[in-house]
């Protein structure tokens, strides 16, 4: 299977979990507790990706320097992008916008912000020898289903119909696949430099996304408990990492 396909068919699935929260999140109402508990989890399983697997890959692809580059610039630029959105929604929200539907479209572009350095991960992680970083897919697969299942229960209670809220989840978790096949299709042939940032620009990015978003909400309800739980996701994928 060519490698551009197997990018797009991983990264679907690993955004997958978007879709199958936002149907969980619409039809059902589970405690607030278990949806931190799996952020802070899914965060831990993240961080341990980042940290055994892409970066490390990063740096022994062309060395510290572009590494660190790229980690800033993804920082950079997702904090940026972030705040942009964010400024906007407050906008809206208080232009009484919420009922036009413009301010669950900024709750998905915020989900799509989140979830492209992610999928970029993922297909670039392909580059190294042509096998889907494991751990990278079950991370991304992990924090994603809360955040598909409180988005979803948001725009419900905004009035939104289920064809509306499936329709957006379901057109992000199609961005995510061709983010993850863009990642291996314009990296595919560049230099070992070019490559390196690109993986530290992902890691920076999903970094900042995961301390500015994730933990605070999980932290929100499972206070002291949100280190713990986190630390289990890390050790979890840790382990993973060792064992596969």
């Amino acid at each position: 299977m060519a490698l551009l396909t197997q990018a797009g068919l991983w990264g679907w699935l690993a955004a997958s979990s978007l879709l199958l929260g936002a149907l969980i999140g619409y039809w059902a109402r589970l405690p607030g507790k278990v949806l931190a508990s799996v952020m802070a989890y899914g965060s831990g399983v993240l961080i341990a990706a980042l940290c055994v697997e892409q970066i490390p890959l990063a740096q022994g692809l062309a060395g510290l320097w572009p590494t660190l580059g790229g980690l800033l610039a993804g920082g950079v630029v997702f904090t940026l992008a972030s705040e942009g959105l964010d400024y906007l929604e407050l906008k809206h929200r208080a232009l009484g916008a919420a009922k036009s539907g413009v301010v669950g479209l900024l709750i998905a572009a915020g989900a799509f912000l989140d979830g492209i350095p992610e999928s970029l991960g993922l297909g670039l992680s392909l580059l190294d020898g042509g096998q889907v970083s494991v751990v990278m897919l079950v991370a991304i697969f992990l924090s994603n289903l809360p955040e598909g299942l409180a988005s979803a229960a948001g725009l419900r209670s905004e009035g939104h119909g289920a064809l509306y809220v499936f329709g957006v989840w379901g057109g992000i978790v199609l961005l995510s696949g061709l983010a993850a096949m863009a990642g291996v299709g314009l990296m595919e042939n560049v230099a070992p430099f070019w490559l390196a940032f690109a993986l530290g620009f992902s890691a920076g990015a999903v970094l900042c996304m995961l301390v500015d978003t994730l933990i605070p909400q999980a932290f929100e309800r499972t206070h002291a408990l949100t280190g713990l739980i986190t630390l289990a996701g890390f050790m979890t994928a840790f382990a993973l990492n060792h064992l596969l």
